[in-house]
């Protein structure tokens, strides 16, 4: 079988320097050892200027490949493997509501907040849990471990609803039991959405509000949104990893703990 591999150091260091970290995945790289240990013939494609190409047979390694790669490797092991944070216990995602999905949808709303020409008194955040790929376990929390959670590129955008477009909205929530949120409550009862506050104040159908979500949502994905509703939104190049990866330094300078509670944002009725 022939492998090929592509990558980009020029492209992924230039991101580095920035502590972007969003155009290159820790698993390519690690891939790329792999493949160096398969006994069937070998293609690696390391492209910086031009495309060098290298091959490579009966387990054979070519150094010129390993020396190419190596303190790109280096380099990035470095960035994956720091420490960002601490986790007393591990977050992880359930339904109606979840630890990891309250974590992740209360530091991307804080985010969301400072933005400019967003009615915030109105606003809250939503998610899907099928963005969170995995769990936050027990203990130190590395950059790495933040693109295993977020491995998509997705960004942060805010989109205006009316007030009938958001109970549609949260009655589609209540139909998949629940979802990640912030700065909303409300009561899921016969799979509707019942007893809705916003930021603590009733649901007031004269309103207007915003939604703090990911364009992967907003764009149709997951049907929350349809892709041809023309919604007002503003769009914003914060990727919702890098948020998140700020998010838990910040509480790590202040020494900290990455925790979550549930307080029945959402919640069955009795």
């Amino acid at each position: 079988m022939n492998y090929f591999l592509y990558f980009h150091p020029v492209l992924t260091f230039a991101k580095m320097n920035k502590n972007i970290l969003s155009h290159i995945k820790y698993s390519v790289v690690a891939a790329a050892f792999v493949l160096l240990s398969c006994s069937s013939p070998k293609h690696l494609a390391v492209q910086d200027t031009q495309t060098k190409h290298y091959t490579t047979t009966d387990n054979v390694v070519d150094s010129s490949v390993v020396k190419t790669i190596q303190p790109y490797k280096q380099s990035l092991d470095g960035k994956m493997h720091e420490v960002i944070g601490n986790a007393p216990v591990a977050l992880t995602k359930k339904t109606p509501e979840s630890t990891l999905g309250n974590f992740f949808s209360k530091a991307v709303f804080q985010k969301a907040k400072t933005l400019a020409n967003v009615d915030t008194a109105n606003m809250f955040a939503l998610f899907n849990n099928g963005g969170l790929r995995t769990s936050v376990p027990q203990g130190n929390i590395m950059v790495g471990g933040m693109f295993e959670l977020m491995p998509f590129e997705n960004k942060l955008v805010v989109i205006k609803v009316s007030s009938d477009r958001l109970l549609k909205l949260l009655n589609f929530i209540a139909e998949k039991d629940g979802a990640p949120v912030a700065g909303i409550r409300f009561i899921i009862k016969d799979k509707k959405a019942t007893d809705i506050f916003v930021n603590g104040q009733p649901f007031d159908a004269a309103k207007t509000y915003y939604v703090a979500t990911s364009d992967y949502l907003a764009g149709g994905g997951d049907k929350f949104f349809s892709a041809d509703e023309n919604n007002s939104m503003v769009k914003t190049e914060l990727l919702l990893r890098d948020i998140l990866i700020d998010y838990c330094k910040g509480l790590n300078k202040q020494n900290k703990p990455v925790t979550a509670t549930l307080d029945g944002r959402i919640q069955y009725a009795q």
